[in-house]
């Protein structure tokens, strides 16, 4: 078994920073991520997309990681990629498996475990999603920055939120084209609005790059639809249409390509299997682990840093990923206290002016009504094959919950283990009890969390592993 002192799940911006902060205290640090080189999904193949004639395309927020990836690789900060951790166990061992040929990794046990497993994207459960040809926005821009593939010029982006555009924004820079974007937000309450846009004032930057992002489609020829509703996708062996209405009328689209998104959600799978104290963020939707100024979790030497806290963009992970390595070299007994809070100061001034324009994204970007109530037909558990009807039925014979409707109807024990069915199954729960969503129980995930064979379970120490 090896020892660290520090274990970091997760190379995006939030461990990087962790990572480089724990080192340069003299701590002992491994970093663990599922791809082949560090950068996570905001700043993935950034080492290689440059040289590809991809850089421009992406955009100079993407081009903005280069650095933080160089000084990381000169560092000499132990780094496993391929490499997931599919269970932590007692006294903070965890357990790994390799995604490529080569030998097992040992456990690790840690003094300090940094969970900066970044976010993930909203479910957008649409009659149809499961036809070959429909994918998320995500997935698809991960096809552009590992392989440079851009979607059909025929395609349409459905739902709502930065990303949505800025894929949008990324295609019209590769020279290529879309049909269109239904966007799914329907009317803004704008004294709320308006309110949170004093605050968002602090990043005018940031406000300058969204109104480019949202005029682009009109410059390149793209229809923007706004307020769809009831909107679903068709096709037999692959999409060929895509049907929404609006104010009453339906419309049609025909595409050979839908790609889908309702922006983002903490990734709290690691937090909920460990028991960590979580709350319902109503302004992002979703569930959040409870976290100290230091990013320390309701589990003593569990931190959780960037998007798996709370969307907040890159800079603001990163941020938050040093601020938690300044605790943990306080409890390693490396600073004192007053030492730790004179390092914070300015990192936690950068921290709040990130976060400042957030309140104003979330009541913008509100997840369209479809994520949480689709038609009693729509597959919502896609790995085994679960309606939203078969829920219902589930929750009116008295489940409560997701980890009841899970016993009953099998949605969430695929290998997702949830991750893309869960917010949905609590919905629909709650929504037979007549209760706000935040009022159901959680999603409770349970080890193992990925995919793991019966040899690597049997050839884990037993004296720290749940089975």
């Amino acid at each position: 078994m090896k020892n660290v002192d520090v274990l970091i799940v997760g190379a995006g911006p939030a461990g990087l920073g962790a990572a480089l902060s724990a080192h340069d205290f003299g701590l002992s640090v491994l970093v663990v991520d599922e791809n082949p080189r560090a950068g996570g999904q905001i700043y993935r193949a950034l080492q290689e997309n440059p040289a590809r004639g991809l850089g421009r395309i992406l955009g100079a927020d993407y081009l903005a990681g280069k650095p933080l990836l160089e000084r990381f690789a000169a560092s000499g900060v132990a780094h496993l990629p391929r490499a997931r951790v599919w269970q932590i166990g007692h006294d903070n061992v965890a357990y790994l498996s390799a995604l490529s040929p080569g030998p097992r990794p040992e456990p690790v046990k840690a003094r300090f475990i940094v969970l900066a497993t970044g976010a993930q994207e909203r479910p957008f459960p649409l009659p149809g999603w499961t036809i070959p040809g429909a994918m998320t926005v995500g997935g698809a821009q991960i096809l552009l920055k590992t392989a440079g593939l851009l979607p059909p010029d025929d395609t349409v982006l459905i739902g709502g939120g930065p990303l949505l555009y800025q894929f949008a924004w990324q295609i019209f820079q590769a020279g290529s084209r879309i049909q269109a974007i239904v966007d799914t937000r329907g009317p803004i309450a704008s004294r709320p609005l308006f309110g949170h846009a004093i605050s968002a004032l602090r990043a005018p930057a940031l406000l300058w790059r969204g109104m480019k992002l949202l005029a682009a489609p009109r410059r390149h020829g793209a229809r923007r639809v706004r307020g769809a509703a009831a909107i679903r996708i068709s096709g037999e062996s692959r999409v060929d249409s895509v049907h929404y209405s609006l104010q009453g009328v339906e419309h049609t689209l025909e595409t050979s390509a839908v790609l889908l998104h309702a922006g983002l959600m903490p990734e709290i799978n690691f937090s909920s299997a460990l028991g960590c104290a979580h709350f319902w963020n109503r302004q992002q939707h979703a569930w959040q682990a409870h976290c100290s100024i230091w990013r320390e979790s309701s589990r003593p030497g569990l931190f959780i840093a960037g998007d798996a806290g709370g969307i907040a963009g890159a800079e603001a992970a990163r941020l938050s990923g040093s601020i938690a390595a300044l605790e943990i070299a306080r409890q390693a007994g490396k600073i004192g206290a007053p030492e730790r809070d004179e390092r914070a100061r300015p990192l936690f001034r950068r921290w709040r002016q990130q976060l400042a324009p957030r309140p104003f994204l979330d009541a913008l970007y509100p997840p369209p009504p479809e994520c949480f109530s689709p038609p009693d037909e729509t597959i919502v558990c896609r790995c085994e094959n679960v309606t939203a009807g078969e829920i219902r039925r589930a929750a009116r014979l008295g489940a409560s919950g997701p980890n009841q409707i899970k016993a009953l109807t099998r949605a969430g024990m695929g290998p997702c283990q949830g991750r893309f069915c869960a917010c949905v199954t609590a919905a629909l729960a709650a929504q037979a009890a007549g209760l706000g969503l935040g009022e159901v129980a959680m999603p409770r995930g349970r080890f193992p969390l990925k995919p793991v064979t019966l040899e690597e379970i049997a050839l884990s120490d037993a004296d720290g592993l749940d089975v």
